[in-house]
């Protein structure tokens, strides 16, 4: 039996508001693969639809193509090939308006029945009708969801984000206000339940990027929330103020220096791992702040006193010092497993430590890590995840992490680094594509 050949990509080329398209018979359709173009192109994006790919690209040329089909005069043609309707209606910008209600440094959310974010947390908020205003809308979600009538005191930010399992782009508009009354109505066939949560806490129920990137905000303008939540470090940043700077969260043990049996418990027992210190100097040297974020059992279990971990931490300051390498500040748990506490990954208290003292924004930040336990952390902060270890170790955590979906996954800090830094042009702030890897998952 022969076997069927795979159908040519389909190139969806559009600038301004203008898609390129070509006649086949009696009607219009995608340019193929293997059909050439009159002007050159750079990649943009890939589509799967049912097994047809779409690579979407973006031309190259000096004048406006006026000649080219209208996206919005596509969905009134009977002669335009389906698939052309499907693409573009894809890349239509969806807008959701939503806010967060605090009191003192609580934030209130609602736990969903349906849509995006069935059995998470969320906050109040939903898409914006026909015609609405971002203001107008979240007043009238506020009111239908918990039946509160809220005052907006202002807007905490605008965010742009692909959502998971959905090939469209959603823009965001989060506000920060306040509810007249604590007497909320529910709307039975979309909220279960409405709870006060710490931003720590809220960050690790919701699933909703616009929900983690509005918390994070709100956190930095928020002096009680700032004050509330209480994170050790080392002191590196005592006096440092706050800096728009792109930023990646280092675990300790297992990415930058090796782990021990029994605990990394004197600074003699430092040893860096291979391509650590190679990984941080790369980071370093394309704009990235390194911060690094450890949970340290040994003092939470009074293994060592903390003065003991700052001698520690001061030995390992000092080699890389010598490297080249500076690091900006080193936040730390000293508290053990069992502990309920907001700075203990995979909770984010440390990373949202960071953004209140060194001004991090997750949008401009990476999470690497060894355990599954550090992916979470990352993925609650709102941040890029980079998951690094040996294959066996990796293997060991596959089907957890597998669930974690980490943007790359690396023998070690080194190649994470060439990862996270490949296409930057030397410009921190650009962003490598989402899902790369330095080594696939075995």
């Amino acid at each position: 039996m022969a076997r069927k050949r795979p159908r040519p990509d389909q190139v969806f080329v559009e600038t301004d508001g203008q898609v390129y398209l070509v006649r086949d018979g009696k009607g219009f359709r995608f340019p193929r693969a293997d059909e050439s173009l009159p002007f050159p192109t750079d990649p943009n994006g890939v589509m799967d639809f049912d097994g047809v790919r779409v690579v979407k690209r973006k031309p190259r040329l000096d004048y406006h193509p006026e000649e080219w089909t209208g996206r919005d005069e596509v969905f009134e043609r009977t002669d335009v090939d389906p698939i052309v309707k499907r693409a573009i209606y894809t890349t239509m910008i969806r807008c959701v308006s939503e806010v967060i209600l605090s009191k003192g440094p609580r934030v209130l959310m609602v736990k969903a029945t349906r849509g995006f974010s069935k059995g998470y947390w969320n906050i109040p908020g939903g898409f914006m009708d026909y015609g609405e205003g971002p203001e107008a809308g979240v007043e009238r979600e506020a009111e239908e969801e918990i039946g509160a009538d809220v005052t907006l005191d202002g807007l905490l930010g605008v965010y742009v984000s692909g959502f998971p399992g959905k090939p469209a782009y959603t823009l965001g508009f989060v506000y920060r206000g306040h509810a007249a009354s604590e007497r909320f109505r529910l709307k039975a066939d979309e909220i279960e339940d409405v709870a006060w949560f710490t931003i720590d806490k809220g960050l690790t129920l919701t699933r909703n990027p616009f929900a983690k990137w509005g918390l994070v905000d709100f956190f930095r303008q928020s002096p009680e929330a700032q004050r509330s939540l209480r994170v050790k470090r080392h002191g590196l940043a005592q006096d440092a103020k706050p800096v728009d700077q792109p930023t990646v969260f280092l675990d300790r043990d297992g990415v930058i220096n090796r782990g021990r049996p029994g605990y990394v418990r004197t600074p003699e027992h430092v040893e860096f791992l291979p391509g650590a210190i190679e990984g941080m100097r790369t980071l370093q040297d394309h704009g990235w702040r390194l911060v690094i974020v450890t949970n340290q059992d040994v003092a939470g279990w009074k293994l060592i006193p903390e003065r003991q971990l700052a001698r520690i931490h001061d030995r390992m300051l000092a080699s890389l010092r010598k490297e080249g390498v500076r690091v900006a500040e080193i936040y730390y748990c000293p508290h053990h497993v069992l502990s309920d506490c907001a700075c203990r990954k995979p909770r984010p208290g440390m990373l949202l430590a960071a953004a209140r003292d060194l001004g991090v924004r997750p949008r401009d930040a990476w999470m690497v890590g060894d355990k599954p336990l550090d992916l979470e952390t990352g993925r609650a902060f709102g941040c890029r995840t980079a998951w690094v270890g040996s294959p066996s170790w990796r293997k060991r955590f596959a089907e957890e992490v597998r669930q974690l979906a980490p943007d790359v996954v690396a023998d070690s800090l080194r190649d994470a680094a060439r990862a996270i830094t490949a296409g930057t042009d030397g410009k921190a702030g650009r962003r490598p594509r989402p899902r790369s890897a330095a080594r696939g998952m075995e």
